[in-house]
């Protein structure tokens, strides 16, 4: 079967999700193109034009983001919201108006709102969760005449009726197909300055109240070994003639040995290339790992620290002390490694003084590379413990509200102190602040 994968991304991003099920998809023998949105300068033309030229039978639709959040100088608290869902749906117009292909919708962002994406997008079938067996799987029912409604993680509309069926996460990560950055053009995103991404594991087993990754990916890691991870690494330099990759998951030296072990494979590896992460949790971050990180060609990390209040840190069920902060802070600051540090301030219990506890930290260390911090948290799914609290406190109605953009902000922080906290933010050295979907009557 012809299948036409396309990240629906507008926002500058590796298309990380397309890649891994495109190669998933042709490894089980099905010719694949990807189209990437983030490019396209006349849409209805261009993907016009790929859909006319291939002839898909199926077309999958990624979707990443439901919303974006960006640092805008002249926006109201310095941040413009932006609603993604309107430029998703253009895709899936254009796609229907150029063919009678089956439409799948799948990504992140269609996991979390799988039903609301449905009815917005007038489609009737879906994949959550992980793609790289599913996805196939699907393909295969559909070219035998199988039973669809029987793919882990479907949903579906049957007449009138919705339903759901229960991912099954890829229990073996080193037998999947390598993601597939051959088929798409990587110089329009060097331009960008976006690096490639791999994916070292699934799984978290950390209960971090705001966030919904343990419970949808399962507190049981399932970790890529070192060499197949080099193996994307290689495979990724040769496709996209990049020197620097990203590992993209949550808490990169969560297990810490398994980190370890990435990080001396790939200072024994004999290919010359720098790798980075986003997210480096503030336990067990000493000098020796330090220099492991920086043997095997670390470029950049992000300390994820979100607080550093004694009773933010317990309401956020972080798993870790200020004193780790600090330690950690302490050996990056020792190191030749350049890292910045995140911050996420309004999660329930947080006020004045927690907030004041938290910078006094940041205070007496510099971060190279900035400090990010958001104000506010989004609330999608029940799947975050922190939900319930939002329904408790008003935040929205019902659960359809939630497709809109739903941020929380602990009732502790007065709407004076909200309305000044960004430009005081500021102030500080490389400090860029967020403020997550910000209403403009805070600024009258």
């Amino acid at each position: 079967m012809k299948v036409l994968i396309i990240s629906s991304d507008s926002l500058p991003a590796a298309p990380t999700g397309a890649v891994y099920v495109a190669g998933a998809v042709r490894a089980a023998g099905h010719e694949v193109q990807v189209f990437e949105r983030l490019f396209a300068k006349d849409l209805q033309d261009e993907l016009g034009s790929r859909i006319k030229d291939f002839q898909p039978d199926v077309v999958g639709i990624s979707i990443r983001f439901v919303f974006d959040d960006e640092i805008v100088k002249d926006a109201p608290l310095g941040t413009r919201h932006t609603d993604l869902r309107p430029q998703v749906k253009e895709i899936a117009e254009v796609v229907r108006k150029h063919t009678d292909a089956r439409i799948i919708l799948g990504g992140p962002g269609f996991s979390y709102y799988a039903r609301n994406w449905m009815e917005y997008l007038d489609l009737d079938y879906g994949i959550r969760g992980e793609g790289e067996e599913s996805f196939p799987l699907f393909l295969k029912q559909l070219a035998q005449g199988g039973d669809l409604y029987s793919v882990p993680g479907c949903t579906y509309w049957k007449g009138s009726k919705y339903h759901t069926v229960s991912p099954l996460p890829v229990q073996d990560l080193d037998t999947q197909a390598l993601p597939a950055y051959d088929l798409v053009d990587w110089e329009p995103y060097a331009e960008r300055k976006i690096t490639p991404a791999v994916l070292t594991k699934r799984g978290c087993a950390f209960f971090c109240t705001y966030c919904p990754y343990s419970k949808l990916e399962g507190k049981r890691y399932r970790l890529k070994s070192p060499q197949r991870i080099l193996d994307e690494v290689h495979s990724i330099i040769q496709t996209t003639n990049t020197r620097k990759v990203m590992l993209c998951e949550n808490n990169f030296n969560a297990p810490h040995q398994h980190a370890e072990a990435i990080c001396k494979a790939f200072a024994a590896d004999k290919v010359d290339f720098e790798w980075g992460t986003g997210d480096l949790r503030p336990v067990g971050i000493t000098d020796d790992f330090c220099r492991l990180m920086e043997d095997s060609g670390c470029f950049s990390v992000n300390l994820s620290i979100e607080s550093a209040s004694v009773a933010m840190l317990k309401s956020m069920q972080r798993g870790y002390s200020v004193q780790q902060v600090r330690n950690s802070l302490e050996a990056l600051s020792r190191s030749k490694v350049p890292f910045s540090a995140s911050l996420m301030l309004g999660a329930p219990g947080e006020t004045p003084a927690t907030i004041a506890e938290t910078l006094s930290v940041l205070d007496d260390y510099q971060a190279p590379n900035g400090v990010w911090v958001t104000i506010g948290v989004y609330v999608w799914t029940d799947y975050q413990d922190i939900v319930p609290e939002a329904r408790k406190s008003g935040y929205f109605k019902d659960d359809d509200e939630l497709f809109k953009g739903v941020v929380y902000l602990s009732p502790g922080l007065p709407r004076s102190y909200l309305r000044e906290l960004p430009e005081m933010l500021r102030t500080q050295k490389g400090y860029l602040v967020q403020f997550n979907k910000p209403s403009e009557s805070w600024m009258l």
